[in-house]
Order: C-alpha cells, then structure tokens, then sequence
C-alpha cells in the first residue's frame, strides 16, 4: 500500500501560491515559490508586517543551480561544469522586482496626477515626493500601495483579472506603510518631516478610495462613521505640518501649502448657503451657552476657501482632502458625538463630495453620507439641509 507523505498545512501563504494552487512554505518577507518567480509576495494575512526580525534564511537554491553531488572521479568538463556551478550560485546577480517597478511607472505616469490641483504640485508630487520615498521606506510603500489601488481600479474597470491582484497588493503596502508612519510620529524632525507630510496627504486621499475599493472583510464602504475615521485619521497632516511649519514652507514643497484659490467665482446659491451656515452658528451660539461658535466659523471659513477649486475643476480632491486635513479639532469631536450642527455643516461638504464624484477616488461617498446624515437627524433641523439635498438629488 502506497502512503502520502503527511505534510503541513499551509493556512497563512501568499496569495500568488493561493491563487496559483501550489504549496506555499509562508517565508517571510518572500516565500520560496515567488523568490524563484520573481513574484512580489502579498500576504493577506497580519503575519507579514511582524516580520521584522533580523534572523537569516538558509540561502534559497535557484532552479539553475543544480545539487552538489559527490566526487566520482568524472571527466575534466564533469569537473568544471561543477565549478561553474558553484560559482553562479555563489555570484550576487540582482533581481528585478518587476512589480514595483510596474507600480513606480504607473506612479510617474499616472496616479500622482490625482493630487496635484495645478502644473506646479503636479511636479511636485511627480518627482521631489519620489525622491523623499528613497529615504523614507514608508512613503515608498504609501506611494507603492497608492498606485496599486489606482491599477485595480482601472483593470476592474476594463474587466481585467488584475484587479484583486492589484488590490491585495495595496493592502500589503498600505498595512506597512501606517505600522512604520505610526513609529516616527512622536520624533518628527526636519529630517523626516516632509516625508512624513507627504505620507499624511497621501493616506487622506488613499482612505477616501479604498473604502470603495476593499471588501467588506476590510471596510464597510462609505458611511458617516468611515468618513468621520477619516477625518480623525488625517488630523495628523495639520499636526505634522505645526511641527516645522517655517521649514516645510521654505523647502521645495512649499507649493503644495500655498492653497491660493482659482480666480472662479462662485454661484450666488452657493453664496447663500453659506451666508445660512454662518447665520445659523450665530443663532445656536446666542440659544445655548454650550455652543462654541468660534470652531464652526473656522470650519465654515475653510469650506469657503476650498470651494472654488471644485467650480475650477469638479473632479479636484483639494476641497476633498483639503477640508478633512484642515478641519478644526472641536468640530471633529461634535461630529463624533452626532451634534446637529456639526452634522448640517458636513451635509454641506457632501454636496462637494458629490460633484467630484466623476473622480473615482470619491464616487459616491457624498450622496451616501448626505443620504444617512438626513436619517439621523431630528426634524427640526432637517430644513437645515434641504439645499444640500437638492444639490446631489
């Protein structure tokens, strides 16, 4: 009777050996079968981003490497065919990891596209930020994650079968990228700071895009709960930005913090709108002692100045991801606590939302978040929203 030989299960492998159906020996960071692939290994699993120790591996023989066998008193060329072979495998040939640099392409081409708001940040996202990753790991791996979300996006979009590879792959990014961002923000530096800057802004916009993107075994999708994380998310990027504000102004990504608005006019509704918002902080503060007027009107005065870089360019994310960076810290905790008027000035910021929702960073998040903030408020502050709802109806 013939046997099996028991072997272990493999319950936590990549997902190319996943997908590919072969035994995968879960190496970290790279196991077996993509080392002799030259796959990029994606784990989906937490074990990957606990890997960090500084153990060797038993070097892995390659398929051209043949196994040593004894002397057996061969021919001359027997002979040096052995030492060629030794010395192949002991030469240090660099590999290419075809994926990244797939990633990289897509980022110089494409994706940094999606965060400038004219020529000029545009360049600076395209290089000077590339240039910062060198020396920052993890805003390589945000800039790394970024692209591979993007490419999902577009190979579901053209029915490609990429799609969830491109997307396990950002996840694998993303989840490294935040473990070694969250390390160096209590010891923020000028050597690190607009690094760390460009990381922050990056994950504002990645946290808008992958909530439509991820599962749900990752996220729920947009909600007024994920939008709110968001915003408690990216506080940081202002916080960061306090630490050398003088510095990051002077450097060569002083652009990206000059938020000087398009010579657009806005709609006179939209005027109007405002001009209700900020009538109504002053009606609620005179009503009730414990209405801090002073936060709304910052929060209010920020939605105004962003404004006219969605009239300008509709599918802009400077009013999208400008307004969660710069939102003051008293409002995020009334839209935590589900205070009404906080609730009325974020219907607002919906109707934004909704008119960049042709950019596939944002696509529905404001019609769904308007659609929620309108069931949980009580009746007597609907009529509050009601030109909001008209807006994205």
């Amino acid at each position: 009777m013939v046997f099996r030989r028991s072997h272990r299960k493999s319950r936590h492998g990549c997902s190319n050996c996943k997908r590919r159906r072969v035994k995968c020996d879960e190496g970290r960071p790279t196991c077996a079968n993509c080392d002799q692939r030259h796959d990029t290994c994606i784990y989906t699993t937490p074990g990957p981003y606990t890997f960090a120790e500084d153990t060797e591996k038993a070097p892995r023989r390659s398929r051209s490497q043949k196994p040593s066998e004894p002397e057996s008193g061969g021919s001359d060329i027997s002979s040096v065919q052995n030492h060629l072979d030794a010395v192949t495998s002991s030469s240090t040939s660099p590999s290419l990891d075809m994926k990244q640099l797939e990633l990289m392409m897509q980022w110089i081409n494409h994706t940094h596209r999606l965060l400038a708001r004219n020529e000029e940040t545009r360049k600076i996202w395209e290089m000077p930020v590339l240039q910062d990753a060198l020396q920052a790991p993890f805003l390589m791996h945000g800039i790394l994650a970024f692209s591979a979300l993007h490419l999902s996006e577009l190979s579901a979009s053209k029915s490609n079968n990429r799609a969830s590879e491109w997307l396990n792959t950002a996840i694998a990014h993303k989840n490294t990228a935040l473990s070694m961002f969250s390390e160096q923000l209590s010891n923020i530096s000028q050597a690190n700071v607009k690094a760390m800057v460009s990381f922050a802004s990056l994950a504002v916009v990645f946290s808008f895009a992958s909530a439509r993107n991820f599962g749900p075994s990752q996220q729920e999708g947009p909600s007024l709960d994920a939008l709110i994380h968001i915003f408690t998310l990216t506080r940081g990027v202002q916080q960061v930005v306090n630490a050398e504000t003088a510095f990051l102004f002077a450097s060569n990504l002083g652009p990206l913090f000059n938020i000087k608005p398009p010579d657009t006019p806005m709609p006179a509704q939209f005027q109007s709108a405002f001009q209700r918002l900020e009538k109504l902080n002053f009606d609620c503060s005179r009503q009730s002692t414990t209405h801090d007027m002073a936060p709304y009107e910052l929060a209010i005065t920020r939605l105004r100045q962003l404004a006219p870089f969605t009239f300008a360019e509709p599918t802009s994310l400077t009013l999208v991801g400008g307004f969660a960076i710069r939102a003051p810290e008293e409002f995020m905790e009334d839209l935590k606590n589900s205070r009404p008027f906080a609730l009325v000035v974020l219907a607002h910021y919906c109707v934004f939302l909704h008119m960049a929702r042709e950019n596939w960073c944002v696509g529905p998040w404001g019609s769904i978040v308007l659609r929620e903030i309108s069931q949980i408020l009580a009746p007597e502050w609907r009529p509050h929203i009601e030109w909001a709802l008209e807006q994205v109806s």
